[in-house]
């Protein structure tokens, strides 16, 4: 091969040289797409997490009051649930925080990782749930939380002290 055979570029490696990277206009092409997906999947995420986060604020309130009512049985002393709607928060009285015994039990729905509006709670007329010493619940009733557009439903059967998240 001459040496001016070999400066000049032969077509065959001007297109290996072409098809070994990507040009802008496909860059953006494909940017572009992901960019439409990501338009498309993000409202069905946040739906997804709103639902998460009412359904585990449920499931925590479903457990406090079981642990309330074990407590009552376990001390033989009456075992009160409080919720306050507008603060967005229950306690559980007598019962101590678990991490810091010098405080009350207090659960806020409307903080992190909740994020929860606690909407709704009735026992008897009262937003109190009473377990006595036996376990039993003095009152019937239901507590509702609501994250974004969903909701779930805490009830408390009276009869036989069942605990139901709906």
């Amino acid at each position: 091969m001459t040496r001016a055979e070999q400066t000049i570029p032969s077509r065959h490696s001007r297109r290996a040289r072409r098809a070994a990277g990507f040009s802008l206009f496909e860059l953006l092409f494909v940017i572009a797409i992901i960019a439409i997906v990501a338009a498309m999947a993000m409202p069905r995420y946040g739906r997804s997490v709103a639902r998460y986060r009412a359904e585990c604020a449920a499931k925590r309130v479903a457990a406090d009051l079981a642990l309330a009512r074990s407590t009552a049985k376990a001390v033989s002393a009456e075992r009160i649930v409080t919720f306050n709607t507008v603060a967005g928060s229950y306690t559980l009285g007598a019962v101590r925080h678990l991490d810091h015994s010098s405080a009350p039990y207090t659960v806020t729905l409307s903080d992190p990782p909740y994020n929860a509006t606690l909407y709704y709670a009735d026992f008897g007329g009262a937003p109190q749930a009473s377990f006595d010493m036996y376990g039993s619940a003095k009152w019937g009733g239901k507590v509702v939380i609501r994250v974004g557009d969903f909701e779930q439903t805490v009830a408390l059967s009276r009869e036989d002290g069942a605990i139901t998240v709906n």
